[in-house]
């Protein structure tokens, strides 16, 4: 018997208790004009109605595979991203969450870009959707854009640091499954959250080429209760636990001296970002994270990523407070940078991004935080 077609492209859609969300999702991939792809829906052991939903579709469209797994992963996202790996045949690859949109062409445009060119990777814009009110905004390197002016590119080492300075998120790209497999990259499986962060680096780092659609074809929900992104605890934190991976990724391959300023930009890029969301008592916490992360580098390597990632004051100022060990530097630093002042403020900016449940139980970590002191002090 011959053998069955490969598909040119797989796409991986992850879910995970997202049941008002996960149909549109579907529907919008499902409905893509590129009708040569398979489906590989994996759901992270989802305990409401999204598993049925994915079944009821799955029975409609062969092309779809419902992969479910039984329990809730400590590796999250990454495991059903990963377990949706293994399981794809097709030439290229590309991922979807489960509650975000795309554009019905999306795929065939990215797939068309990296066949015209014959590249790893094709890339194209997306933008937020805010799931309070339905509004649109563009992320922040929408302005990377501006610096593309070809439609692909050879990824050489100025190439790759320039690729790797865009979001990391890997639903806007799609991959040369062969350049997955030959160099076994797999998002890294852990009690953490962003593992897109280092299957970017090691995605740009592996491949030789990309193609660039300068369309938004995308939507990535934004605000939605339960969100990843929404997180203004300690739990942001993690994020440089990918900072290690990274790095000792790059060593083991021989990449560290060429691109350590790139990495250590990107540090001091996640340090401002999370620091803007750090409550006061946190600080200290996250300066720890710090230093541990600028352990690695010296005062040559800072000036280094700032000259390179075209870094501002703040960012120096940060890293040359974690280096010098100085904490009231540091809070310094966060203050003048624009963290909420005052108190209508911060609850105004926790309301925000954490809600009423989250927001009160730092309100009453802060207050046992602020007696714990005044009992050492007395």
């Amino acid at each position: 018997m011959p053998s069955p077609a490969v598909p040119s492209l797989s796409v991986i859609v992850t879910s995970y208790n997202i049941e008002a969300y996960i149909g549109a999702c579907l529907d919008s991939v499902a409905g893509q004009t590129l009708a040569d792809m398979e489906i590989i829906v994996v759901d992270d052991g989802s305990t409401d109605g999204t598993p049925d939903i994915i079944r009821a579709h799955a029975a409609r469209d062969p092309r779809i595979v419902a992969v479910l797994l039984e329990e809730n992963s400590v590796g999250g996202v990454a495991t059903a991203a990963n377990a949706g790996m293994d399981r794809a045949t097709g030439e290229y690859v590309g991922f979807a969450d489960g509650d975000d949109l795309y554009d019905p062409a999306m795929f065939e445009t990215l797939l068309r870009a990296a066949k015209d060119h014959d590249t790893d990777l094709a890339m194209c814009q997306y933008v937020l959707l805010d799931d309070r009110d339905g509004s649109v905004r563009p992320p922040g390197d929408a302005h990377r854009w501006d610096e593309l002016d070809q439609t692909a590119y050879d990824l050489d080492v100025a190439r790759s640091r320039q690729f790797l300075r865009f979001i990391a998120v890997p639903w806007r790209k799609i991959y040369r499954r062969a350049v997955l497999e030959d160099n076994d990259l797999r998002f890294p499986v852990g009690d953490w959250f962003y593992e897109d962060n280092p299957f970017h680096w090691f995605a740009i780092l592996s491949s030789t080429s990309i193609a660039v659609v300068p369309e938004v074809l995308c939507q990535h929900r934004v605000a939605r209760a339960g969100q990843t992104m929404a997180t203004v605890d300690a739990r942001l934190f993690k994020m440089f636990a990918h900072h290690e991976t990274i790095h000792a990724w790059l060593v083991d391959r021989g990449l560290d001296a060429t691109y350590r300023p790139t990495l250590l930009g990107w540090a001091m890029s996640q340090a401002q970002w999370i620091g803007r969301r750090t409550p006061p008592e946190l600080r200290e916490e996250l300066f720890a994270n710090l230093r541990m992360v600028h352990a690695h580098y010296d005062e040559h390597d800072v000036a280094q990523a700032v000259v390179e990632g075209r870094r501002g004051f703040a960012a120096r100022e940060l890293s040359a407070a974690v280096m010098a060990d100085d904490f009231p530097a540091f809070c310094r630093v966060l203050d003048h940078a624009g963290a909420p002042a005052g108190p209508v403020a911060k609850l105004a900016h926790h309301l925000r991004h954490a809600g009423v449940r989250e927001t009160a139980s730092m309100a009453a970590r802060a207050a046992r935080h602020r007696l714990a002191r005044a009992v050492r002090r007395s």
